[in-house]
């Protein structure tokens, strides 16, 4: 079974993190290595931030009793949660996409009723302001389309990550 810290403070980066975790405050190239093989969402040179989530291995590498015990249960409550919270943002995210899809055909069925027709076709600033909406509501689109698809993508790269975390927990 691994073990598992938050971070407390930041930290300049994982060696640094390691070493403060190790007998006599330098680890092993192998413990380094082992912790780099458990971290893949963590860079070699990026600084570490307060609450950043570490495993451990079990090792004589690094000083009894750094980080927390961690089991497949807790690993899995973990997972969980992350996968609830990801369903909530993709939910919120298509309920957001839906009321601009429905709010820009609103829109768009209102401007092609006559009266609508001859307000715009008489006031040239008015026709370039609804061009100039209009491809403001095609670009949202776009963009929360891409959110959406992104969101989804995080989603299987989350259930993979993790089910290859639990395979190297054991």
């Amino acid at each position: 079974m691994g073990r598992i810290i938050i971070t407390d403070k930041a930290t300049a980066d994982l060696a640094t993190l390691v070493a403060s975790l190790s007998p006599g405050g330098r680890a092993s190239g192998a413990t380094l290595e082992r912790v780099k093989a458990l971290n893949p969402h963590l860079s070699d040179t990026m600084k570490l931030g307060a609450g950043t989530v570490v495993f451990l291995p079990e090792t004589t590498g690094l000083k009894a009793g750094a980080g927390e015990p961690v089991g497949a249960e807790s690993l899995e409550t973990l997972g969980s949660r992350l996968r609830v919270g990801l369903r909530d943002v993709e939910s919120r995210t298509a309920s957001r996409f839906e009321a601009l899809v429905a709010d820009h055909g609103l829109v768009r069925t209102t401007l092609k009723t006559a009266a609508a027709k001859r307000l715009v076709e008489g006031d040239p600033q008015l026709k370039k302001q609804l061009a100039a909406a209009d491809a403001h509501f095609e670009t949202e689109q776009k963009r929360l389309a891409e959110t959406r698809k992104q969101i989804k993508e995080a989603a299987k790269t989350v259930e993979a990550e993790f089910a290859r975390l639990q395979k190297l927990l054991g």
